[in-house]
C-alpha cells in the first residue's frame, strides 16, 4: 500500500508512506526522497521536556500522544510550508489502512 501523507495544517504533501503487512513494514519517505527516521517516544519525550524539540505546534497534545504510544516509534513530518506533525508508526498505519483513496490526511 502506497499513499501520500497530507498536513493536517495546510494540505500540501508531507511524506509518501508504504506500508506492507507481512512482513510488517512501514517507510515514509520525505517530500525530498529521502527517508524519514523515526525515533523511540522516550527520545521526544525527553527532548519535549528539556525544549529541544522544533516547532511543537500543540504539546499538551504531543504529551498526550506519548502516553498513548509510549512504546512506539514516533514520526517527525515537516511540510513544505514549515509546519511540523508528530505521528505514531500505528497511527500512520491505521490511517492508511482505513482512508480510501491516494491522500490521508494525519
Amino acid at each position: 500500500m502506497r499513499k501520500q501523507l497530507l498536513c493536517p495544517a495546510c494540505g500540501d504533501a508531507l511524506a509518501e508512506a508504504i506500508h506492507r503487512r507481512f512482513p510488517a513494514m512501514l517507510t515514509v519517505l520525505a517530500t525530498a526522497g529521502y527517508e524519514v527516521m523515526p525515533r523511540r517516544s522516550g527520545a521526544v519525550d525527553r527532548d519535549l521536556r528539556e525544549g529541544t524539540l522544533a516547532g511543537v505546534p500543540d504539546e499538551p497534545a504531543l504529551r498526550d500522544m506519548l502516553l498513548h504510544h509510549h512504546a512506539d516509534l514516533i514520526y517527525e513530518l515537516m511540510c513544505p510550508r514549515g509546519h511540523v506533525t508528530y505521528r505514531a508508526a500505528p497511527a500512520i498505519v491505521d490511517a492508511l489502512r482505513d482512508t480510501p483513496g491516494a491522500w490521508v490526511t494525519l
